[in-house]
């Protein structure tokens, strides 16, 4: 599969697959202010190339702050599902409290249509993103 490179931080890499399906992969503690501009940027992507799918990759990322839950479950997921995202698939880290916070806000999420799944495998993530 073929990807082009959208964003590139310590933090966040952005790319948009050939099968169109935009990935972020997050890494380390995340602060607020890299959250919500990696999240603008996946944002601002799939609104310009109207993507509906997402795998968000958390196998290098650390606990979730309160802040950066709320601003997830409250914020983002409303307005990204107001572009049209249909699902996001949520690539699980290994670390049990980085799963239990990514958990909580999936659970937490205020969203309608927009369905947010948890998975082990890349390979599981892009095969129900793309079913």
């Amino acid at each position: 599969m073929v990807t082009t490179k959208v964003f590139q931080e310590d933090y966040c890499e952005v790319t948009e697959g050939s099968n169109g399906i935009i990935y972020a992969r997050w890494s380390g503690f995340l602060k607020p202010e890299q959250v919500r501009k990696g999240c603008s940027v996946i944002t601002e992507h799939a609104t310009k190339n109207k993507i509906t799918v997402h795998l968000s990759d958390h196998r290098n990322l650390k606990v979730l702050s309160k802040e950066v839950q709320e601003y997830l479950a409250k914020e983002w997921f409303p307005e990204v599902e107001k572009i049209g995202m249909k699902k996001i698939a949520a690539l699980i880290a290994p670390d049990l409290f980085a799963k239990a916070t990514v958990d909580k806000v999936n659970k937490d999420a205020h969203v309608g249509n927009l369905v947010i799944r948890t998975f082990e495998s890349e390979d599981e993530c892009i095969k129900w993103l793309l079913s």
